[in-house]
């Protein structure tokens, strides 16, 4: 998809009412949605308005920031936000998440597979895939998960090879001494030798869905397709709630992943050193559903 951006302008009070938001667990307006003529605009407050006009099965897409709207974040909201709201929109299977490369020992070879962790923002995902990438686990995606379903099952395509981590995270995976341009905003980390990334497609074992108790006991608990269906719906983007022909599709589509792929609860305390810990509880859990 092609997009446009515009020079920077302040946002306006909008002449419609949104007919959907996102609400963050605070309270705090992530997005709203509003219709037009010919299509949509969606607004996240304080940073950008995202117009998208549709003809057939094309999209056009401009963006307007902010003044206080750099560049990178613009790009961010473009490609983790309204790429996967479209891709969803259009028939495809887009989840909220990171995902991580692994590899378990089986009879006289390896297995690889795909782990992905979906979560709220700042629920600890992407410091999970960068801990995993700094042990050697290879990275596809920090923020969106981009799933095509073939005959053989679930495969998750790369996305742009950089994580983005809070100033906090940076500074654990990199070292105190990292220069952080914003301790208040993301920093863009690239791809690299201590943070590897897999360039190729691969298949989806596992999706762990993390819980929003900050400070609870490591546990990972199997979930049943009903029960992970319902802990998954939260984690896609939805551009039109009311088009029900679009919604009952991707609840179907969601319906066969959460019967296909075993889910599973991880709670853990959002405590750096209890990292380590997490990730071989992880690992523990791949290996044995490989063998």
């Amino acid at each position: 998809m092609d997009w446009t951006a515009h020079p920077p302008k302040a946002q306006g009070k909008l002449a419609s009412e949104p007919y959907d938001r996102w609400i963050s667990p605070e309270g705090v307006c992530m997005a709203e949605f509003h219709r037009t003529d010919d299509g949509f605009l969606v607004r996240f407050p304080h940073q950008a308005d995202f117009l998208i006009g549709q003809q057939g099965d094309a999209y056009r897409i401009s963006a307007w920031p902010t003044p206080d709207c750099d560049a990178p974040t613009l790009g961010n909201l473009y490609h983790n936000q309204i790429t996967p709201i479209l891709g969803n929109h259009a028939g495809g299977l887009f989840l909220h998440g990171s995902a991580v490369l692994l590899s378990a020992s089986e009879g006289s070879g390896n297995v690889e597979g795909v782990c992905a962790f979906l979560g709220l923002s700042r629920g600890g995902k992407t410091t999970l895939a960068g801990s995993f990438a700094r042990e050697g686990f290879p990275f596809l995606t920090e923020d969106v998960i981009d799933l095509r379903r073939g005959d053989d099952g679930y495969w998750v395509q790369p996305k742009r090879s950089k994580l983005r981590l809070f100033a906090d995270s940076a500074r654990f995976l990199l070292g105190e001494h990292t220069e952080i341009e914003n301790d208040n905003l993301k920093q863009d980390v690239d791809a690299g030798g201590d943070f590897p990334f897999a360039r190729q497609e691969a298949p989806l074992r596992q999706i762990f869905l993390l819980g929003t108790d900050h400070q609870a006991d490591l546990s990972i608990k199997r979930l049943s397709s009903a029960e992970a269906l319902s802990a998954l719906l939260p984690h896609s983007f939805i551009l039109d709630v009311t088009d029900k022909p679009r919604l009952k599709a991707h609840f179907g589509r969601m319906a066969d992943l959460s019967q296909d792929i075993a889910c599973y609860t991880l709670d853990f305390a959002r405590d750096y050193a209890e990292l380590p810990r997490v990730r071989r509880a992880v690992l523990e859990t791949f290996s044995e559903s490989s063998s």
